[in-house]
């Protein structure tokens, strides 16, 4: 197992992870499949794990939705892709075998026929694509096609859509899909969407929840300590880097949060400080706080704290810098009670809080979702940093 600090990971450098594998395929067997979680927190790797290894007999579709900001794009994404995958070389699947020929006309045919799937970005009537998506729905329904569509983080594909078109193109597309995910429940076709800012957040904010609300719902946890100790073990002995298992332990205290890429940042620190022997506590204390929050190499922490605009509205960005800054200073955490004191600094008005009444439930649930945050689920459910290392580089930056 290599160190990988950038793209997911995918065949010998993925950490397996069989339960969580097993509990989303056993999911699709009987739902569409929202699968969520934070950023950088493996969902990526484990689709590309399920595009290596599909159940028998599918097809999986690979689809990063980031890339695209209008319904048209993700429809011709969808149908080109499949036809990639129809006209691959090599043996096939039965199905692929009996209908694929057939199943490719069709598709070229939705992708030639009519404007549905050509249209410029100002065309923007949302009855423009819904010809071509139905007749799309209606091949997958008539063929009871085996395709998995694994359509990566389709919240943030919802944003771009509702800045570029509106809510009105949201809801459209929303009500559509929908509908064609009950439409094909008993049919072969699945969806499972990722998501790494809050899905319910992203559509409640819109007014649309009942949209998503027939998903059966999933979120990638951490790794077990069991897991991250194994894990830990197996990157340092791969790549040479001494480690004993009290350290180990020591490394999983200190970042306080044990998500594979948080791991691999410090064996990878630990490596580039090329010790002779194992590090001793002092020395891993010295490399968390030098390396890992003080260091140039972190882009995990440094892409979180700058990426704030890229989810927010700029008051949505400014509340939420607020509630970090607060937040990684408050060593018990803060309560409800505290965020709303933050929020009515910020907009002290209680008329204009009030057009604003949403506004610090979805940021709170967009950080919580994204990876900042995390909530105690007893108690006084206080909320605190969902690792000492985000904790601590926020502390710094904002010192």
């Amino acid at each position: 197992m290599n160190i990988k600090l950038g793209p997911p990971v995918s065949d010998d450098n993925f950490y397996p992870r069989p339960e969580l594998i097993g509990r989303i395929l056993r999911a699709l067997e009987h739902a569409h499949v929202a699968f969520l979680g934070p950023r950088r927190t493996g969902k990526t790797s484990c689709l590309r794990h399920i595009l290596g290894t599909p159940p028998t007999g599918y097809v999986p579709i690979l689809i990063n939705l980031e890339q695209f900001d209008s319904v048209e794009a993700w429809l011709r994404a969808m149908l080109e892709q499949v036809r990639l995958e129809l006209e691959k070389p090599g043996p096939k699947a039965p199905w692929l075998v009996e209908k694929s020929t057939n199943f490719l006309k069709r598709i070229e045919q939705i992708t030639i026929a009519g404007s549905g799937l050509k249209l410029s970005p100002a065309a923007g009537k949302s009855a423009a694509w819904r010809a071509q998506a139905d007749e799309f729905l209606g091949l997958l329904k008539e063929t009871n096609a085996p395709v998995i569509f694994l359509l990566d983080e389709f919240p943030v594909f919802l944003n771009l859509v509702a800045r570029k078109r509106g809510k009105e193109e949201v809801e459209a597309l929303l009500n559509w899909f929908r509908a064609a995910r009950q439409d094909l429940v008993n049919h072969a076709p699945r969806f499972l969407v990722t998501g790494s800012i809050g899905l319910k957040g992203v559509v409640r904010r819109l007014g649309l929840a009942p949209t998503i609300n027939d998903f059966d719902t999933l979120e990638i946890p951490p790794l077990s300590d069991a897991e991250a100790r194994d894990f830990l073990k197996t990157l340092a002995r791969d790549n040479a880097v001494p480690l004993t298992a009290p350290g180990g332990r020591h490394i999983l205290r200190l970042l306080g949060g044990p998500w594979p890429i948080l791991l691999q940042l410090f064996v990878s620190e630990i490596r580039e400080a090329q010790l002779k022997k194992a590090p001793t506590t002092a020395q891993l204390d010295r490399i968390y706080r030098d390396g890992l929050v003080g260091g140039p190499r972190n882009e995990y922490c440094a892409g979180m704290f700058t990426r704030l605009k890229d989810v927010f509205s700029p008051s949505e960005c400014r509340l939420a810098q607020e509630i970090l800054k607060a937040l990684c200073r408050a060593d018990a955490g803060l309560s409800r009670e505290d965020f709303d004191s933050i929020h009515a600094k910020l907009v002290p008005l209680p008329e204009q809080r009030a057009l604003h009444a949403d506004e610090l439930d979805y940021v709170l649930d967009a950080l919580k979702h994204d990876g900042y945050l995390r909530q105690e689920s007893e108690g006084e459910q206080r909320t605190h940093f969902a690792s000492h290392i985000l904790r601590d580089f926020w502390r710094r930056k904002t010192s």
